[in-house]
C-alpha cells in the first residue's frame, strides 16, 4: 500500500467514524469473558484514538485496568457503514481532559456532572482498524447490484480498507 493510499484511507476512517453516535467496547473481564457495552464516542475528530466517559469503578473501567486490549465496533446498517478497531485502552482522571471533551448531554447520565469525582475518561489508542462503506439507501444498493451484476466486479460502488492509525 503506497503512502497516498494509506493517507486517503485514514481520511476515509475518521470521516467514517465521524458519522457514527455509538460505539460497542469489547473487553476481557476477570473470567476471560468478553463483555461488549454501547458507549458514546466523544470529540469532534478522530485522530487514531476514542474517548469514552464512565465511572471509575464501572466493570469496563475495571476490566481495562487489568486486561487493555479493547475492541471498539461501529455499525450504521442503514447507511451501509462499518467500523471495527482493536486497541490498548487506558483509564483517564485528568480533570482538565474531561472538561475539554464534556458535552452537555453526558449530564444525564453523571448526576455530578464533569465535576463528579467518579468520571472518568477511557482512552483507546487504536492499533489497526478496517472499515466497510457500502452502497447506503435502497437505490444505491440496487444499483450496486446491477453493476455488479453487468460488470462482475463487486467491490464497484463499496470500499474497504484496514489502517494503521
Amino acid at each position: 500500500m503506497n503512502d497516498s493510499s494509506t493517507d486517503a484511507q485514514r481520511e476515509k476512517l475518521a470521516k467514517l467514524v465521524g458519522t457514527f453516535g455509538t460505539a460497542m467496547l469489547s473487553t476481557v473481564d476477570g473470567g476471560g469473558r468478553i463483555v461488549a457495552r454501547p458507549m458514546t464516542p466523544l470529540g469532534d475528530d478522530f485522530e487514531g484514538v476514542f474517548w469514552f466517559a464512565t465511572e471509575t469503578d464501572n466493570p469496563a473501567a475495571e476490566d481495562i485496568r487489568a486486561r487493555p486490549a479493547v475492541h471498539v465496533g461501529l455499525m450504521h446498517e442503514g447507511d451501509n457503514h462499518y467500523v471495527s478497531a482493536s486497541g490498548r485502552a487506558e483509564v483517564v482522571t485528568d480533570r482538565a481532559q474531561i472538561e475539554r471533551l464534556w458535552s452537555p448531554a453526558l449530564d444525564v447520565f453523571f448526576k455530578g456532572g464533569k465535576y463528579d469525582p467518579n468520571v472518568c475518561l477511557l482512552r483507546v489508542d487504536v492499533d489497526e482498524a478496517s472499515y466497510w462503506d457500502g452502497p447506503g439507501n435502497l437505490l444505491t444498493k440496487l444499483a450496486y447490484f446491477a453493476t455488479v451484476a453487468a460488470t462482475g466486479k463487486h467491490d464497484a460502488l463499496s470500499d474497504t480498507g484496514t489502517v494503521d492509525p
